[in-house]
């Protein structure tokens, strides 16, 4: 029942990180979008025909992370993956293809960081039901105007023969470029998120506020068991409908098998570890896709990627609506500054311990205490001194108090240590270690330091005699003013009611 010290927590430092770590963090942003190129290309199921194009979720992934500050690694890499493009265009020579890989990166960085800027704007960064819906609506909008932009820009370069075949184009490179945005986008904003980490650099808010997102269930089964419940299942059932065709197995099924699993691992592992889930299935599908050949479910199998990447964000503001909850009742019941708890939480767990003595007819006690002169104390150490001698008034307390007891802070320089099954001459014992553990050692803050005292009222509630906790309370803190009026640093018992 007692609640752990809440203090005001100093702030981290900020790391500053070397210069050299921004520049590290531009050559991972180009070194990762190389690799998801590469990655593209592997998975080919025929020339530049795959099923998606993860080099959009880098590109959206820097915008989540660096903003506008991640267009130049992307620019880049761009123009490094164009150059590639000289064996497949005989005619495109390095003259040609150096401005066409400057200008296609241009178009599709500034559309993905754009769509990212917007999605942070509207939907701030928390895995919010808003954060995924807006995920789902401005990637879309984002991968649409850079499928279109990037076409133009090859035709204008003479790397695609005509506008009409551009306009063919369209739909494949827009629905391959979502898929890379939505599956495996917020995965490679984990992994820039903890380079800027690593690097001494300030993690972007969106990473340290998915990184919170962690299920109380959390560790539930080994991670690579879930890895493999997500990844096996769904690759055998797009086999099955890849291999035989004659059968007519609904494309549904690949769903199914994944989205279950990675409910699973979105309900028990947090944020993180369900992006890296994702971007594991989306990879083993896209790569099942390469080796047998999507056939007809091309497209079914397209959607059924961004279907469970949508429907795994969305189960991750489950655990996320949890941990808000938790820290909404944790901010409603135990008080900012020294950890105690609040007065509402106070009452509501006196009522629930005097129900059972009544009910088992033990006893249980309560001690009401503040600090002497506290006042003074502010008046000439300041209100900082003020507070540390409150945190050290708490921390002392629950060194002396059992993990049954609560120790709250009604307001104020006061606090209410509730004793169930103690009765009234063991609760004046325990007064009394904590008036010798408080003025035993002085409090010091910042150069400064003062012994503090507190004065304590003592009362058993009468139970037996259907007394409120209200009413002990009142003579407890009768108690404590007559101890006060005695000279303070001292315990009085509060008489037993008329």
């Amino acid at each position: 029942m007692s609640v752990p010290p809440a203090g005001p927590e100093p702030e981290a430092p900020r790391r500053a990180g070397s210069r050299a770590g921004p520049l590290a963090l531009h050559g991972g942003v180009t070194l990762l979008w190389l690799l998801a190129w590469y990655v593209a290309r592997v998975q080919e199921y025929a020339p530049h025909a795959s099923l998606w194009f993860p080099p959009a979720g880098v590109t959206f992934a820097a915008g989540l992370v660096l903003g506008w500050r991640g267009l130049p690694g992307v620019l880049l890499a761009a123009t490094l993956a164009t150059l590639t493009l000289a064996d497949g265009a005989p005619a495109a020579s390095p003259g040609t293809l150096l401005p066409a890989g400057l200008a296609f990166g241009l178009a599709h960085g500034l559309s993905y960081i754009a769509g990212a800027r917007l999605l942070l704007h509207l939907g701030r960064v928390r895995p919010t039901p808003r954060f995924v819906s807006l995920l789902l609506v401005i990637a879309p909008l984002a991968a649409l105007l850079a499928s279109v932009s990037g076409l133009m820009v090859l035709v204008a370069f003479g790397l695609i023969e005509s506008l009409a075949l551009a306009g063919d184009l369209v739909v494949p490179f827009w629905i391959g470029d979502l898929v890379g945005a939505v599956a495996v986008g917020p995965f490679c904003a984990l992994l820039l998120g903890a380079a800027q980490s690593r690097l001494g650099l300030e993690p972007a808010e969106l990473f340290t506020a998915h990184r919170q997102v962690v299920p109380a269930a959390s560790g539930r089964g080994p991670l690579a068991l879930k890895l493999g419940l997500c990844v096996l299942p769904a690759m055998g059932a797009a086999a099955l409908v890849r291999l035989w065709p004659e059968q007519a197995y609904p494309a549904s099924f690949l769903v199914f098998f994944g989205i279950v699993p990675l409910m699973w691992v979105a309900h028990t592992e947090g944020a993180l570890r369900t992006y890296v889930a994702t971007a594991a299935l989306s990879t083993a599908i896209a790569g099942l896709g390469s080796l047998l050949g999507p056939g007809q479910h091309g497209l079914t199998f397209q959607f059924a990627m961004i279907i469970l990447a949508g429907s795994a964000y969305f189960g991750i503001t489950v655990p996320a609506l949890y941990a808000d909850n938790r820290a909404l009742r944790l901010r409603l019941t135990t008080d900012s500054l020294t950890g105690a708890a609040t007065r509402a939480f106070l009452l509501e767990t006196a009522e629930r311990e005097v129900e059972r003595a009544r009910r088992f007819g033990t006893p249980v006690s309560l001690v009401v205490f503040d600090l002497d002169h506290f006042k003074r104390v502010n008046d000439e150490l300041g209100h900082a001194f003020g507070d540390a001698a409150l945190v050290e008034l708490a921390r002392r307390t629950r060194g002396e108090l059992r993990a049954s007891d609560l120790l709250a802070r009604p307001g104020g320089e006061e606090f209410v240590a509730l004793l169930p099954m103690t009765g009234l001459a063991a609760a004046v014992e325990i007064a009394g270690r904590l008036a010798g553990v408080l003025r035993s050692v002085p409090v010091s803050r910042s150069g400064d330091q003062r012994t503090v005292t507190a004065s304590f009222g003592v009362t058993e509630i009468e139970v037996a005699r259907q007394e409120s906790f209200e009413a002990a309370f009142e003579r407890a803190d009768r108690a404590l003013y007559e101890a006060k009026a005695a000279g303070r640093d001292r315990v009085r018992v509060a008489p037993a009611p008329d």
